[in-house]
């Protein structure tokens, strides 16, 4: 009997050291992502205020990403590719509300807390939603990615087949003006 006891307090213990691990793991996960995302989003701030704004704009031109790329990369600061540091740019330009005091810029747009988003959404998702050009249809994607807990490859697969979508709607729509411009309806 005393050894029954002994194991099942045992196994309560395993127990609660398991539990204790797997919630403070997916804490720990949420908020490294957070500040990804922020830090992502810091560096695009950067690069489009001084794109407005700087003096040495004229000295790099279209080459700024490019010549950003190659000096982080000589500082061995690793993951700003240039490909990188124009998604940062991009996300900036598509998310500006998370930084609160931007909503003004919005005109009125429908969108969703910045709490919310960088509490729900990597800055993978982030990555695949700024692919979605029209604010309504991405709010749409956020929402949706939000409410089904989407991971990236669903939220990748959903907006590519929405876009691909608008471009089979936009052919079809192609065809029909030119097929009717020889024989007009009456």
């Amino acid at each position: 009997m005393e050894l029954n006891k002994q194991q099942s307090n045992f196994e309560q213990l395993l127990d609660s050291i398991y539990q204790t691990h797997c919630v403070l793991q997916e804490n720990t996960q949420r908020i490294i992502n957070q500040n990804l995302t922020l830090h992502n989003w810091l560096v695009g701030y950067y690069i489009v205020e001084f794109e407005q704004n700087g003096a040495d704009r004229a000295k790099y031109g279209e080459r700024l990403i490019d010549e950003m790329a190659k000096i982080l990369k000589q500082k061995d600061v690793k993951g700003f590719s240039p490909m990188a540091l124009r998604s940062c740019r991009t996300f900036y330009k598509t998310y500006p509300q998370i930084q609160q005091t931007v909503t003004n810029e919005l005109d009125n747009e429908p969108f969703i807390s910045a709490e919310l988003l960088l509490s729900r959404l990597s800055y993978s998702h982030f990555i695949e939603l700024t692919r979605v050009e029209e604010s309504l249809e991405r709010l749409f994607y956020e929402v949706e990615a939000i409410k089904n807990n989407w991971r990236v490859h669903s939220c990748r697969c959903r907006a590519n087949d929405s876009i691909s979508e608008l471009l089979r709607s936009r052919r079809n729509d192609r065809r029909r003006q030119s097929s009717n411009r020889y024989y007009p309806m009456c």
